[in-house]
């Protein structure tokens, strides 16, 4: 049967070769699922962000997506999705590998089903999650251009970024054990996780705003310059949780996002919020990377606060 590595390799590397990269880092154990996660999750986001189809269109194929994900769908309902996504939506896509990565869904579907029920109930639970935040976006800004206040920047956040950090430590636990971190910090390393990824897509709202505002998508009706502190502390958040990790690897892939994250928010505490976009500098992404290297040689003690 095929397996979510037999899925991923190159059309992984094409869709996204940061993120590529980052998976090689990961143990054996946690590698699949979160390869087929991600690629699950970048097909609806695919979907979602096609705009030669309407509104209402993207949203049915998310809507049928989440279903089949489930497992909840027919035989026709699946094949009728998988010809939808080949025919209408993977022609009109520009990008060739995320085209390629539609065509490929049912492929994808078949990975998931070669998974046990802890890892493959993970999966479904972070798209059901994610798919539900996308299904938001679309809507809501058909209607209004702004969030209606913080706790809906919350939700919004943590449904396409925090359930990730979510997954990955619930997957972690269940394929790696103890080795992924002490079973007593469980609770924490969960809302740590979280934070992590809601901090991640706080970055990204900030650094695009004036371009999210052009298309009608204000994601904060508040002081921006709170919601770069709040980035900022669940960085340092990110990077505890890290830290804690049980493997080298482990670390390594888990706190680079979170270097970058920081060098990130320094660019943008340098420039005016929401007027123009800010970039790291290739040569700061490589010291990121050797601060991440030594960082991640050394685990923080459970005895730690």
């Amino acid at each position: 049967m095929t397996h979510a590595t037999d899925v991923t390799g190159e059309l992984l590397k094409a869709v996204s070769r940061s993120f590529y990269l980052t998976i090689r880092f990961l143990p054996e154990e946690m590698r699949p699922g979160v390869a087929l996660g991600y690629m699950l999750a970048r097909a609806t986001d695919s979907v979602a962000d096609n705009s030669s189809s309407s509104l209402d269109e993207r949203a049915e194929v998310l809507r049928r997506m989440a279903i089949v994900i489930n497992g909840a769908a027919t035989d026709e309902e699946k094949q009728d999705l998988l010809e939808i996504l080949r025919v209408k939506m993977a022609d009109s896509l520009h990008h060739k590998a995320e085209s390629t990565l539609l065509c490929e869904f049912g492929a994808c579907l078949r990975a998931l089903e070669t998974f046990d029920e802890a890892q493959k109930s993970h999966i479904r639970k972070v798209l059901d999650t994610i798919i539900r935040g996308q299904l938001w976006d679309l809507t809501a800004f058909a209607e209004r251009d702004t969030v209606q206040d913080d706790e809906e920047t919350r939700r919004y956040t943590y449904s396409v970024a925090g359930c990730v950090g979510e997954f990955w430590t619930d997957l972690g636990y269940t394929t790696m054990g103890a080795r992924f971190c002490d079973e007593s910090r469980r609770e924490v390393m969960t809302l740590a996780g979280v934070r992590y990824g809601q901090g991640l897509q706080l970055i990204n709202i900030l650094r695009d705003m004036e371009e999210d505002a052009a298309r009608g998508r204000r994601y904060l009706c508040s002081a921006p310059h709170k919601w770069l502190n709040r980035a900022e502390s669940y960085m340092n958040d990110g990077i505890d949780y890290s830290r804690r990790l049980g493997t080298f690897k482990l670390r390594f892939a888990s706190i680079l996002p979170a270097i970058i994250g920081k060098k990130t928010i320094q660019l943008l505490r340098s420039v005016p919020l929401g007027q123009g976009k800010v970039k790291i500098k290739r040569s700061a992404v490589y010291g990121g990377m050797i601060q991440a290297l030594w960082m991640s040689l050394f685990k923080r003690s459970t005895a730690d606060a």
